[in-house]
């Protein structure tokens, strides 16, 4: 083996990698599969083979083209293998990092053969010219680049729609095609033309174009989801506060019916005393208390909103049977906005009541705590269930017939922001 070639295409490789794993694996960070030691084994592993190809094309006289593929292929599939996360969403970002890298070495080469024009240069130039030229490039459009990343990442992993991530992949992908289509079989003569340089930044700006367009809508429709999310809220907030003021009236004339019969259990209760009759008096007692109605009007705690999604669901537990148990510990005001409080609460105990409603006699209850530590409000909520659990990779699904089960990520996103 010429261990000079193998020397050189390994520092050349390390050029290319190090930028494209920064893209790649820096805005997962906190999804990597495996620990960073293990990530560099495999980039490591990785360089050695493709600088092996590199090196044996060359002592065999044969093209070195083909190495651009071979390190796409594999640099994609160390991306894939260490990073957790959804892969056509993957796939939709590593489009875009494909795409600036082919970018940035038609203008490195076109650069190289406009300065320093030899004839005998190829495309994959392992001229310390090129090295020098092709750094540069990359440490000034790198920041860029990590910025527009991590920007894409963001709004992307906010939508979770398998289908849609399954099929748009392909359309920023169409321009890596065309580009490679166009320009594989590549010579000093074709690079040195500015055709070609204008056909790259231009493929390469519909590619920015369709990222900024795809990326605006996802977050119109994202937005627009949030806004039908409120309103759902505020419809199921006025149906509590709507069956708070039912049960206050309800309770209100339970009060009226008892003051107005006072009067005649007042002159019973005189009669049987005066009358020496203990044990009749006991016995009618124990009777008028069997039909006083349920105490279920009562406040829970001072703060407005959690008392309101309180009384609503503690309601609906005590007209299906469902055991429901509250220990409230928690200061007049709070960190979180009205509207974000009976979201996370008014989800967390939607799904517990509907849990519980189902599940087996014996097994039916709801327990609620809420407490305030530091600076953090802590809610815990246990219930019982039919023992089914619907889940789909890290997503819980819904059992409620024509619900998409995004509860709990919306709580998810309130508590992330």
């Amino acid at each position: 083996m010429n261990w000079s070639v193998f020397g050189k295409a390994f520092l050349c490789e390390t050029v290319y990698a190090i930028p494209f794993f920064i893209l790649s694996i820096l805005p997962f960070k906190k999804q990597l599969r495996f620990p960073i030691k293990i990530l560099i084994l495999f980039i490591f592993i990785g360089q050695l083979l493709q600088s092996s190809l590199y090196t044996y094309l060359i002592s065999h006289g044969k093209p070195t083209r083909v190495t651009d593929t071979v390190f796409a292929l594999v640099s994609l599939a160390i991306y894939f293998l260490c990073v957790k996360a959804n892969f056509w969403k993957l796939l939709f970002l590593g489009d875009f990092i494909l795409n600036y890298f082919v970018t940035v070495r038609g203008i490195c080469f076109f650069l190289e053969s406009r300065l320093f024009y030899d004839p005998s240069i190829t495309y994959y130039s392992l001229r310390d010219e090129s090295l020098l030229l092709i750094s540069i490039l990359l440490l000034l459009t790198l920041p860029l680049g990590l910025k527009f990343m991590k920007n894409a990442t963001e709004r992307v992993f906010q939508v979770d729609s398998s289908a849609f991530w399954q099929k748009v992949w392909f359309i920023p992908f169409s321009c890596t095609l065309i580009i490679c289509a166009y320009n594989f079989d590549l010579n000093i003569d074709t690079v040195r033309k500015f055709r070609f340089i204008l056909t790259r930044l231009w493929l390469f700006a519909m590619t920015i174009l369709i990222y900024y367009v795809l990326l605006e809508a996802l977050n119109a429709v994202r937005q627009q989801a949030q806004l039908e999310e409120r309103a759902a809220q505020q419809d199921t907030l006025l149906a509590m506060q709507y069956t708070q003021y039912q049960q206050l009236s309800r309770h209100i004339e339970e009060v009226r019916e008892a003051r107005h019969d006072l009067r005649q259990h007042l002159n019973l209760i005189e009669h049987y005393l005066q009358s020496g009759k203990t044990e009749d008096l006991k016995a009618y007692i124990e009777q008028y208390r069997m039909t006083l109605p349920p105490d279920t009007a009562r406040t829970w705690c001072e703060n407005y909103a959690v008392n309101t999604v309180i009384s609503y669901y503690g309601e609906e537990a005590r007209k299906a049977s469902v055991d429901f148990s509250v220990r409230i510990q928690l200061p007049p005001s709070l960190p979180l906005r009205e509207p974000e409080l009976c979201s996370i609460f008014g989800n967390l105990l939607e799904n517990a009541y509907t849990a519980a409603a189902h599940a087996l006699p014996g097994n039916r209850s709801i327990t609620v705590r809420l407490a305030v530590h530091g600076n953090m409000l802590v809610i815990t909520i246990d219930n019982g269930f039919d023992g089914n659990v619907n889940k789909k990779r890290d997503h819980y699904l819904s059992t409620k017939v024509s619900h998409t089960g995004y509860g709990l990520r919306s709580i998810r996103h309130i508590c992330d922001t």
